[in-house]
């Protein structure tokens, strides 16, 4: 999974909010479909050179790969919703991943529960998934315009430049988790590093709840700016960054009393000492969303470098944070680095965004 966060950075290459609030229509949707399939392959050719190096583990590489494919298709629907939400069609995007959360949970569960084998489990969930993809996301896309890939050499190259330093920027945000989580995994042992990902896994609510709150506000906020509204487009951010706080804040505040009996229910009596991580879990990933809306709104300026130099603030705080901590605290150690790099990038952003607005 830790594997897969690198993978999704270099596959989505940080187009979708660059596609929603691409205004004039600089590219069209076939050049972005073409544009994913070749960043998905880019990051499969990194993620296996990779992979090779990080382990020889036989098990251990079959079983990321075929999760590398199952992401391979989740990062290529991202790109036809992309094309939904620039036609204001939300709503195909939201029916398309409750029938998604549906198959995928219940094509990995059943198998796996059937046949204990989790390289089933994976082929199983990953067919699912591809099956919406093809009978669900591509009809429906289709109705915005062709959906056969189609891009020239030059504006290839074009939209590879417009986001590089954003898809590096999103690759060391998505790499403050993951290296955090890796050195514990290299200081206390793989066992230990799954114990702490079975308790931050149910977490991602939090940070998916954080997305959905500010995506759809992704083209309103492009057209502020574009139109030179800048006391609109400040107080729109401002509401947004504030109902995110507000609602991640709720989460917490609910979810970190029944944590632990939800988990034990989950995965048994065995994870019960460690369910005291998971309040801490739900800060550090809230935290986390709120550095990607930020990073988002950069995107929306165009202030590439500014998100790339805060992002790459952001993971040495987190390492070097880890590095103090872990041995200190322990597993806690990973949430407090992560809260620290998160709450620090995002604070760093605020300022360059709401700066901007004020010179605009």
């Amino acid at each position: 999974m830790s594997t897969g966060i690198i993978f999704a950075s270099i596959a989505l290459y940080k187009i979708r909010t660059f596609q929603v609030s691409d205004l004039d229509n600089e590219y069209s949707g076939q050049n972005y479909i073409a544009f994913r399939i070749i960043t998905i392959v880019s990051a499969a050719v990194f993620c296996l050179m990779y992979l090779t190096l990080a382990t020889n583990d036989s098990t251990y590489l079959s079983a990321s790969l075929l999760y590398l494919l199952f992401k391979a298709d989740e990062c290529f629907s991202d790109v036809l919703y992309g094309i939904e939400q620039r036609n204001e069609r939300m709503d195909y995007i939201g029916k398309s991943q409750i029938i998604r959360g549906i198959v995928s949970l219940g094509g990995f569960s059943i198998p796996l529960a059937l046949t204990g084998n989790l390289h089933m489990a994976l082929v199983c969930m990953t067919v699912c998934c591809m099956l919406v993809t093809l009978l669900y996301d591509l009809g429906h896309a289709h109705l915005f315009g062709p959906v056969r890939p189609h891009i020239a050499l030059p504006k290839a190259y074009s939209l590879a430049r417009a986001c590089f330093l954003a898809m590096v920027a999103s690759l060391l945000a998505n790499s403050i988790v993951s290296v955090v989580r890796q050195y514990f995994g290299i200081a206390h042992g793989d066992e230990a590093l799954g114990i702490y990902a079975s308790v931050a896994t149910p977490a991602v609510l939090v940070q998916v709840a954080a997305n959905y709150l500010y995506s759809p506000m992704v083209g309103e906020l492009s057209r502020s700016w574009k139109h030179d509204h800048a006391a609109t487009f400040r107080k729109k951010f401002l509401k947004v960054l504030s109902l995110i706080l507000l609602v991640v804040g709720t989460l917490i505040a609910v979810l970190s009393p029944f944590g632990g009996a939800l988990l034990e229910i989950v995965y048994g009596e065995s994870i019960a000492p460690h369910t005291y991580l998971f309040p801490f879990v739900l800060i550090a990933t809230g935290a986390i969303g709120v550095l990607f809306y930020v990073n988002d709104v950069l995107v929306i300026l165009r202030r590439t470098r500014t998100m790339l130099t805060c992002n790459a603030f952001a993971l040495v705080v987190s390492i070097a944070s880890a590095y103090a901590l872990i041995p200190l605290i322990g597993m806690n150690g990973i949430n407090f680095a992560i809260m620290l790099a998160a709450t620090l990038g995002s604070l760093a952003g605020s300022f360059v965004i709401l700066r901007s607005s004020n010179h605009h």
